[in-house]
Parts: C-alpha cells; sequence; structure tokens
C-alpha cells in the first residue's frame, strides 16, 4: 500500500503499485536546450549525442535507447518558445536497485521561455560543496544533482555562478555551468573525467576553437587569470569580472565567442 500526503486533503491512498526509477533513484538523464524561438536548436544534434552516450552509460538495454531516439526524433519544437528540458528516467519499476532490461523509458519534455541574453559580467566565488569522483558518471547529465542543489543553496549573495572543485582541489565546473580560463596568454577548460559535466557549449567552443586546450588547474592559478568565462546552454557565454573578490578582465576573445554564440539564436 502507498500513501501520499496532500496539503489539505492528509494522507490519500496511491493506486499505483510502482514509482518511476528517476523519483526512486535519480536514475536517468536530462537535457536543457536552448530554441531560437522558430522551432529550432541550433546545437540540437549536440544535445543528441551526448543524451545517447549518457544512456549507454547508465546501461540501458539497446531497445530502450531505440526507443529514446525514436521520441526524440519525432519532436517538433513550438514556435515561440526559446528553451526545452528533456527528460528521461529508465521507467516505472519494482522496488530496490536491481532493474531488468525491459524496462521502457519515460521520456517527458517541458518547453518554457530562457532568459533574454546578457552581456553583464558576473560575480563568483568559491563553492565549499566539494564535488565527489565517479568515472563512469563524469560527463553525463544524470539526475542526481544534489551536489549543485547544495551549492546553489550555499552562494553569497552578490554571486551569479561559483567555482566547485573536486577533493582534490582541481578545478572542474561551475555551478550551472563549465568554466574556462585564460592563463599565460592560453585559454584552459578542465578536463572531465572524473567529475562534472561535458556541456553542449563546452562541445561547441572546444569544436570551433582549437586553440583552447583542455588542462586541469587548481585554483591559486585564478588569481593571476587573464580571463574567465562561464558556459550553459541557457545563458550562453558570460564572463566574470569578479571572481572572490578580485577584480578580473574581460577577455576580447569572451566577447567575440559570445556574440558568436548568441547570432546562432538569432
Amino acid at each position: 500500500m502507498k500513501f501520499n500526503y496532500q496539503a489539505g486533503n492528509g494522507w490519500q491512498s496511491d493506486a499505483q503499485e510502482f514509482d518511476d526509477r528517476g523519483q526512486q533513484f535519480g536514475d536517468g538523464l536530462f537535457e536543457t536546450v536552448r530554441l531560437d524561438g522558430r522551432g529550432v536548436a541550433p546545437l540540437w544534434q549536440m544535445h543528441v549525442e551526448r543524451l545517447a552516450l549518457g544512456l549507454k552509460a547508465l546501461r540501458f538495454s539497446d531497445v530502450a535507447v531505440e526507443f529514446v531516439l525514436h521520441a526524440i526524433d519525432s519532436m517538433a519544437h513550438p514556435v515561440g518558445m526559446t528553451a526545452c528540458k528533456l527528460l528521461v528516467t529508465r521507467g516505472v519499476g519494482p522496488r530496490g536497485y536491481g532493474f531488468t532490461p525491459d524496462l521502457m523509458p519515460l521520456v517527458t519534455v517541458r518547453y518554457f521561455n530562457a532568459p533574454a541574453f546578457s552581456t553583464s559580467p558576473y560575480v563568483a566565488g568559491t563553492s565549499d560543496i566539494v564535488l565527489s569522483t565517479q568515472p563512469l558518471l563524469a560527463g553525463h547529465k544524470h539526475l542526481n544533482r544534489l551536489e549543485q542543489v547544495l551549492a546553489r543553496d550555499s552562494f553569497d549573495v552578490e554571486w551569479d555562478e561559483c567555482i566547485m572543485l573536486d577533493s582534490s582541489g582541481i578545478v572542474i565546473e561551475g555551478c550551472m555551468s563549465n568554466v574556462f580560463v585564460k592563463l599565460d596568454g592560453r585559454w584552459l577548460t578542465p578536463e572531465i573525467t572524473s567529475s562534472g559535466i561535458n556541456g553542449v557549449v563546452r562541445c561547441w567552443l572546444l569544436d570551433t576553437n582549437p586553440e583552447i586546450n583542455v588542462q586541469n588547474f587548481g585554483l591559486p592559478e585564478l588569481n593571476s587569470a587573464q580571463g574567465l568565462i562561464f558556459t550553459n546552454s541557457l545563458v550562453g557565454i558570460r564572463s566574470c569580472h569578479i571572481f572572490d573578490g578580485q577584480t578580473l578582465d574581460v577577455a576580447p576573445e569572451a566577447k567575440r565567442w559570445q556574440l558568436a554564440y548568441q547570432e546562432m539564436f538569432e
């Protein structure tokens, strides 16, 4: 037997025998996608490719992966919406961690309007929430985002973003973004092999700017940074001009990349 507590009605019986595994265990993935308002997602294929890799990493069956990709291929984004959140869970199953390959995924999408693009630079600091290390899940946008929930709750009032470190003190990402830093004239972004999300804008920047290097760095290096940017699909590319109270330059490359990203959605 199962009961749900409802405001005003108290405990009510729930006839559903089992629960969705996404709700039970965070057993699934999601993609947050920027649209151009005309029903087009310029980086849609990158989102689909990342989702497919995540499904394989979470050991969805071949049949389940085919089902998800077919559902995605049949989508038609509505005109007038500028973002969507696509969510895939393993589906409804019995209690316990174990699963069988015959489970059929649940695929849902929610449309909303993204915030308008902005060129205002960020104020950021260092989070006291340390990212865990799990190479099997690194890079994938799985549903367990408790570290980010706690990090976001810990923001100082003036912060727009934060830097998150792993347990060895390596910079990994922001709470909601990937990180790029200019050190000694070279642009770097951390490896995403043990922690973090391999963001779509990160992939797009690396594909279109081969001069950017994938290389780890620690917090002390940011004290001499010549530029710091945060990237994600909704906000695009945002420079950081104050980090942990220190003023940083807004690099000209960041302005160019920011404009190039925004132009795709015009």
